[in-house]
């Protein structure tokens, strides 16, 4: 059954309306978050943006962002394409920041990840095809539930959490598998754990809607600003950061 609904999606070329626009919906969030973030940095505001609810609102952008991103692997075959156009963008990203504001480059964001987990994709397809979509789906979200305190040193949930060996937390490289060391700083951080597993739960509820592709719903933009901005993201994902940067530095000079 999974592997019939797989190859289902792979001869699917229709585009979603309903993706883009939430993608659009994203892409706003995360515009607003870049705002108040620049406003803290550039301006001294006064907003707790690392802490509760801010800092749940910053990781339910980069959730969607991931969840779309693997849905959308399974209705495209330019996953290679994808990934290099994001991973170059990436490497973009890394050296402005750098150049602007070294202490806080952005050394693994959600572009950079976004890059490789589309690389890594075809590796673990054929495991993924093998799982029935709906309770794989399930598990890969309570793996990412249980595996997303692996980068403060722990796994698990609530009260039920056990602490990690230091030897796993060395370098760049372990920063970038989700074990960063103390002094690892950067501005944007998405490690492959635990986001990996809300991608491939991504990648699964495609198959999903592949299934359920008869709903008009689906097809029919509801709101064709927002189709666009989800449309054009990475471009815009490039560019909002240094106009939010022109704009406060415009400001500071006022």
């Amino acid at each position: 059954m999974a592997v019939a609904a797989a190859n289902t999606v792979s001869k699917t070329a229709n585009r979603y309306p309903f993706l883009d626009e939430l993608r659009g919906c994203a892409i706003l969030m995360m515009i607003a978050y870049h705002f108040l973030y620049d406003g803290v940095v550039f301006a001294g505001w006064d907003i707790p943006l690392f802490s509760p609810p801010l800092s749940v609102w910053q990781d339910s952008i980069g959730a969607l962002f991931i969840l779309l991103s693997g849905c959308m692997c399974r209705l495209t075959r330019s996953n290679w394409r994808r990934g290099l156009r994001c991973l170059a963008a990436a490497f973009v990203i890394t050296a402005v920041t750098f150049f602007l504001i070294p202490t806080v480059a952005d050394w693994f964001g959600v572009l950079h990840f976004l890059g490789c987990a589309m690389l890594l994709y075809p590796l673990f397809r054929p495991l993924l095809d093998r799982v029935s979509p709906l309770p794989g789906a399930v598990i890969c979200f309570l793996l990412f539930w249980i595996t997303y305190p692996v980068c403060f040193g722990k796994i698990g949930v609530l009260m039920w959490k056990m602490p990690l060996p230091s030897f796993l937390y060395q370098n760049f490289a372990t920063a970038i598998l989700g074990f960063p060391p103390y002094n690892f700083v950067s501005s944007d951080y998405y490690p492959m754990l635990p986001w990996i597993f809300l991608f491939f739960c991504g990648s699964l509820l495609g198959i999903i809607l592949v299934n359920h592709s008869e709903q008009p719903a689906l097809f029919r933009s509801h709101c064709w600003p927002l189709a666009f901005l989800g449309q054009h993201s990475l471009v815009i994902y490039l560019v909002h950061q240094p106009v939010l940067y022109g704009f406060f530095l415009l400001i500071g000079r006022g």
